[in-house]
């Protein structure tokens, strides 16, 4: 079962409101829902395919994904250690096991929206957090195909 939010694009609410505003375009609350998400998954695949910055509608800011090394040892006794854990050999050997990522060169890719780009106020407030599916396709998209890699950029944040 899904969990109620605050706002969605597709909610029923919304698809009242676009009638009210639009009365001479006849859609029904299917299509109206069709249209908002078959927009959001293209723009996604845009995103995926080129690895732009790319603006979000109402002056929301920009989204893209972000290429980043991470960090293994900082000084000799002061150690840290920022790699994901691998649990399943971790758990066989009995002992913590890091995954490097080789096949990404040590790289990680994540989704950013760049806040400063935003044009509403107290936007260090709100978080970025897409869908599981949307975070899992950075992944697919670097497995299929070793071109993606070099697409996505080394962002400044």
């Amino acid at each position: 079962m899904r969990v109620k939010v605050e706002w969605r694009s597709a909610s029923k609410e919304n698809y009242i409101l676009f009638c009210k505003k639009y009365p001479n375009i006849k859609l029904t609350f299917v299509e109206f829902e069709n249209i908002i998400y078959s927009f959001n998954d293209l723009f996604r695949e845009h995103i995926l395919e080129t690895g732009n910055k790319e603006k979000i509608p109402m002056g929301l800011g920009e989204v893209t994904i972000i290429k980043k090394k991470r960090r293994r040892m900082v000084g000799k006794n002061d150690e840290y250690i920022n790699l994901p854990i691998d649990w399943q050999k971790t758990k066989e050997k009995g002992k913590v096991i890091y995954n490097f990522n080789y096949h990404t060169e040590g790289f990680f890719f994540g989704w950013y929206w760049f806040k400063k780009t935003a044009r509403f106020k107290h936007s260090n407030l709100w978080f970025f957090k897409p869908m599981r599916v949307t975070s899992r396709l950075i992944t697919h998209f670097l497995k299929i195909d070793e071109k993606y890699q070099h697409i996505y950029r080394e962002w400044q944040v």
